[in-house]
């Protein structure tokens, strides 16, 4: 009996105020909660350096591809105007490093249906997103596998821009214009030169399965641009045409990028073209990607991936590629997403093959 009373005075505590479950928090509305997170194994190989300390390595890692955590929100404040905000950070699979800050696109904004979108902060800038991202299908141009070969003013030869000011225009018969300008840094290569600046700016154009840019960028006064160069100005342009077109049974992509940047002495003027196929059939994507920059001096190199994607779900897939990077002579550009690849002198062949897995939400 006492066994009986204990076991419902406990049930009518439980019950009670006191030990009543707190509500869930309410998440505003607009608010939204995304990322991706996406980690490969792979073997990779290094081959032909004019370096011998990197001539000849193996190595076998698993590498992060640029997975990601991000929060964004939408709130009306008229019926033709809304508030924007996007905080979006790297985050890394493989190692401690990465950063839970502002790290990759992040901005505050407004959005007009009549006159466009305005942003200000930092962003990779609208030059890359329709023309180098847009055709780069099988891993988000991501990883060792990514676009090894476009010109570095694409993204004011820093990645991610701070100080940015993006202005997205509203669709005229499916043209889009995207203006973009960034202050690259307070600090001057020299006191008689100008600010380093980035200017960027798209038209394009999306109908149905078709989605086509063209697409100007300047990047003055980096120092990154010419090392060499020392306190010397610095200018560098890049002008892409790039176009993709889902024929169902194929999405083929492919862009031409001429660019041109100084040097000390002079300039240097290069053509990079690519093209990119997938093949869907049921849950798979089979994935082909050529590219090559023509450059003076053999200093152009060539770059292919062949690869292969299982879509378990419409967020799930599990995936495959072998990937290479193969350089002239005084060719210098790096595969990325490897630790090991880094500081390599000219004249390498970079190479992976790659088992991962990505998960969006």
């Amino acid at each position: 009996m006492k066994q009986k009373l204990l076991a419902a005075a406990i049930a009518s505590a439980c019950a009670s105020p006191a030990f009543a479950q707190a509500p869930a928090p309410q998440v505003p509305e607009g608010l939204q909660f995304y990322g991706r997170v996406n980690v490969s194994a792979e073997r990779i190989d290094t081959d032909g350096s004019n370096d011998p300390a990197v001539r000849n390595q193996s190595n076998y890692e698993f590498v992060d591809n640029s997975s990601r955590i991000g929060v964004r929100y939408k709130k009306s404040l008229t019926p033709a105007l809304n508030a924007i905000f996007q905080i979006e950070s790297r985050t890394k699979l493989d190692d401690a490093a990465g950063s839970f800050f502002s790290s990759r696109d992040s901005y505050a904004g407004l959005q007009g249906d009549s006159w466009g979108t305005l942003r200000i902060g930092r962003t990779i800038g609208p030059v890359y997103y329709a023309t180098y991202d847009y055709i780069s299908m099988h891993n988000h141009d991501t990883g060792t596998s990514s676009d090894a070969l476009l010109a570095p003013t694409v993204v004011g030869n820093q990645g991610f821009m701070n100080n940015t000011l993006w202005y997205t225009s509203p669709k005229f018969g499916g043209v889009t214009i995207d203006f973009a300008f960034s202050l690259l840094g307070e600090e001057r290569v020299n006191p008689d030169m100008e600010q380093p600046r980035h200017i960027g700016l798209v038209a394009s154009y999306d109908a149905g399965p078709l989605h086509a840019a063209v697409s100007y960028a300047n990047t003055k006064n980096d120092d990154d641009l010419d090392p060499g160069a020392g306190t010397a100005a610095s200018n560098a342009t890049a002008f892409t045409i790039g176009a993709a077109y889902d024929f169902k049974f194929m999405v083929l992509g492919a862009l031409w990028e001429n660019a041109e940047r100084d040097v000390l002495g002079g300039s240097v003027d290069s053509d990079y073209f690519r093209i990119a196929a997938m093949f869907p059939f049921g849950q798979h994507e089979l994935h082909l990607n050529y590219g090559w920059v023509d450059a003076v001096g053999s200093s152009g190199a060539k770059q292919w991936t062949l690869g292969y994607n299982f879509n378990i779900t419409k967020q799930t897939k599990v995936y495959a590629f072998y990937t290479t990077v193969e350089n002239e002579s005084n060719g210098n550009f790096v595969m990325g997403g490897s630790t090991s690849t880094i500081g390599a002198a000219t004249g390498a062949e970079y190479s992976s093959i790659a088992v991962g897995i990505r998960h969006n939400f």
